[in-house]
């Protein structure tokens, strides 16, 4: 992930939704975190796995933590933000909710606790830039796994960043803030990149910031591939929030992996 806020100095540290963690649950209201919490339920069914422990990576600001954690599970979840963990712990505490987030880079942030189930969701991967990045994530990740357990993760697809993301723009303006995001897909380098220019009044006062989002789009088959080199089976390759196969045709794609021992 490459972000940089306009006013951060040159050579400062990139800081991942910094900006965006204030109004993120905002943009993201049309998300159906109750769906999301139904496949997943279906996906351990179809598998036969009852996880008690589950790690959510790029767990944002808690929304689906909060959903699973509901439903009886015990939820961890890791953020390299420090502003959406904060928003995330800030939930738990308001709604007594006993859920551990830590700030961490999903890539390379030492994990030492074992878990059922590890989640990545809502195309967190098309995050990590390389492809030998997810390769190290996934095998760093596969002794932390317990036997039986799940990698449930999602990729979005060409096609989506073709057709919602390429040459568009949208924003939104309220008493407290707006934002302006101009989206554009690069086929050469299969970059999808989102600028982010944020409005905020707060106290009185009102000041404009920046972030850059950007996300690698990988083939369908090419993260399957790389499950399997970092020694997990494939158990499905499945087209969004069911269990047909995928294809290229896809929006969205949900891996089911497990850890061969």
């Amino acid at each position: 992930m490459k972000l940089r806020s306009k006013n951060s100095p040159a050579g400062a540290p990139e800081v991942p939704y910094s900006q965006l963690a204030q109004v993120y649950d905002h943009v993201m209201r049309h998300v159906d975190y109750k769906q999301w919490g139904d496949y997943l339920q279906s996906v351990f069914s179809r598998f036969s796995v009852i996880p008690q422990d589950i790690l959510e990576l790029a767990c944002g600001t808690g929304a689906m933590a909060c959903i699973l954690d509901q439903r009886g599970y015990r939820m961890t979840g890791m953020d390299r933000s420090k502003s959406m963990i904060a928003i995330a712990e800030q939930k738990s505490k308001e709604s007594r909710r006993t859920i551990s987030y830590q700030v961490g880079d999903m890539v390379c942030t030492p994990i030492f606790q074992s878990y059922d189930t590890v989640l990545c969701l809502y195309d967190s991967i098309n995050y990590v830039m390389e492809e030998v990045d997810i390769l190290a994530m996934m095998q760093r990740l596969h002794p932390i796994i317990n036997p039986g357990g799940l990698f449930v993760f999602d990729a979005c697809t060409e096609i989506n960043s073709r057709m919602y993301f390429h040459n568009q723009v949208d924003q939104e303006s309220n008493e407290e803030f707006s934002y302006i995001r101009r989206s554009e897909y690069v086929p050469e380098t299969r970059l999808q990149i989102n600028d982010f220019q944020f409005i905020f009044n707060r106290n009185g006062k009102r000041y404009t910031t920046r972030e850059r989002h950007e996300q690698r789009i990988y083939p369908v088959a090419k993260l399957a591939e790389v499950c399997r080199k970092a020694g997990y089976q494939v158990l499905g390759v499945f087209d969004g929030f069911t269990f047909d196969e995928a294809s290229e045709k896809s929006n969205r794609v949900h891996y089911v992996v497990r850890p061969v021992l």
